[in-house]
């Protein structure tokens, strides 16, 4: 408890620090458009490694074994496509926020209508992060994530955002990256390079447990990459749906807009391809190891069950080790919040109230926080959060804004097909989100992916060529 006191006061005073640098728009949104490459590239990191890909993983991991790898490594191929599609040409269009490229690619109704659709569906996002921090401090106060745990998580991230804004979220970014890589492979290390030792009575139990447990655990040492569990056909559903997010999403294509430059930009997000496949490989390994030497015996598979991150950090790892890997996952969790809460809120004043005030950034910050902590008390899936949001913005907005940008100067665009593309598509991920959510009826798992064809077909469908003026000889 002393060491999250700690760590917090360090964060709280860098955010303090920067409230009082804060001196534009620019600066609390896209932190002045002036970082350099490695800064990029430690905030992208300490962003996309949140939830789904730290404590998402790890629990996929127990059901499903090694082919919760490509929960990130669809994130490195929307990467790729990112720096050889976007990169330069989003950095090019000095914009502030994603919805703004809507508007110098399509036009101003374009703009409102994708600001919307964010809005909406990044609120699940940043509930998924507030769930998942509500899991941890839950555990260091010895009692479940229950309502007081997400309250303690929605206030800290939220008068965290609030001072320094993407100012402040730059600068502790890259000392989260820090703490959750030691965090992360230390672990790794212990439990891999035969450091454990079999005299640990903890561990003795653990493996004894292991022994009982019933054969639906992930059984470690099978690295497959598809299985009965999650075969090609998931892979090519979340290859669209969430790789699609890492390719033109929010969050990311953020970090883009506070690089200095296009080089600065695409440099951050290659190397930060390469990176995301490593640590999908460590976190993946580490919940096959915690399902196969530390099961939940208590709750395994049950909806309360202990993620297997958390039961490394609180009865596996030596007290160092488990401290520095909770402070890691921490990191993890509260950089991919507040960067998706400000850009939330950034998004909703500037793009959809039309105003660049801080003052009303900041009051938007606490009121979308206040919505996503009500999500979260609702105590859904964190994967399944995500997965909603992702189903939702995907195939609305990624393939017809990408066929904009990639189009932008060489193509005019028919509005009309481009905006039914849009709303097409979306529809084709929301319908599904909502009956899901509220009459629990489930839908085919492919209707998104039929979204985003739409979405795309109405996009090249709505380009028209730039015609050329006649010269005469």
């Amino acid at each position: 408890m002393k060491l999250l006191l700690i760590y917090f006061f360090v964060l709280g005073f860098i955010c303090v620090r920067d409230l009082f640098k804060v001196k534009n728009f620019d600066d609390y949104v896209v932190a002045g458009r002036k970082q350099t490459a490695p800064f990029v590239f430690m905030s992208l990191m300490a962003t996309v490694l949140g939830a789904s890909a730290t404590v998402g993983i790890a629990a996929r991991a127990e059901s499903i074994g090694f082919a919760a790898f490509w929960w990130l490594a669809v994130g490195a191929i929307g990467f790729w496509f990112q720096a050889a599609f976007l990169s330069k040409p989003v950095h090019d269009m000095n914009v502030r926020t994603l919805p703004e490229i809507a508007e110098k690619t399509v036009g101003k109704t374009g703009r409102k209508l994708v600001a919307f659709i964010i809005a909406v569906s990044w609120i699940g996002i940043i509930a998924a992060q507030f769930a998942a921090v509500a899991g941890f401090i839950g555990l260091v106060l010895g009692h479940d994530a229950g309502t007081q745990s997400v309250l303690i998580t929605a206030g800290i991230v939220i008068v965290y955002t609030l001072l320094g804004g993407q100012l402040s979220v730059v600068r502790t970014d890259a000392l989260q990256f820090g703490i959750l890589t030691l965090g992360f492979f230390a672990a790794a290390i212990y439990l891999f390079g035969g450091f454990s030792g079999t005299e640990n009575t903890a561990l003795q139990t653990a493996q004894r447990v292991a022994n009982e447990t019933s054969a639906g655990l992930a059984t470690f040492g099978n690295f497959n990459l598809l299985n009965e569990k999650f075969g090609f056909a998931d892979l090519s559903m979340m290859l669209f749906t969430v790789g699609g997010a890492y390719f033109l999403g929010p969050d990311v294509i953020s970090r883009n807009l506070v690089a200095k430059d296009a080089t600065a930009a695409r440099k951050a997000v290659v190397v930060g391809s390469f990176a995301i496949l490593v640590f999908s490989v460590v976190i993946v390994l580490l919940g096959m190891w915690a399902a196969t030497y530390a099961p939940d015996a208590a709750a395994t598979h049950a909806t309360g069950a202990m993620n297997p991150l958390f039961r490394l950090a609180s009865g596996v790892l030596p007290l160092p080790l488990a401290a520095l890997l909770s402070v890691g996952l921490l990191s993890a969790l509260l950089s991919s919040a507040d960067t998706c809460l400000i850009n939330s809120a950034a998004i909703f004043g500037s793009d959809i109230l039309n105003t660049r005030r801080i003052s009303v950034v900041r009051l938007l910050v606490v009121a979308i926080g206040v919505i996503a902590t009500f999500l979260a008390l609702q105590g859904k899936d964190i994967i399944g959060l995500l997965t909603m949001a992702y189903s939702v913005y995907t195939p609305g907005i990624v393939a017809p804004l990408a066929v904009a940008i990639i189009a932008h100067k060489k193509f005019n665009i028919k509005k009309s097909l481009w905006y039914a593309g849009v709303v097409v598509g979306g529809l084709f991920g929301l319908i599904p989100a909502i009956l899901a959510s509220t009459v629990k009826i489930q839908t085919p798992a492919y209707l998104p992916h039929i979204g985003i064809a739409i979405s795309l077909a109405f996009a090249l469908a709505s380009l028209r060529r730039v015609s050329t003026p006649h010269v005469p000889k």
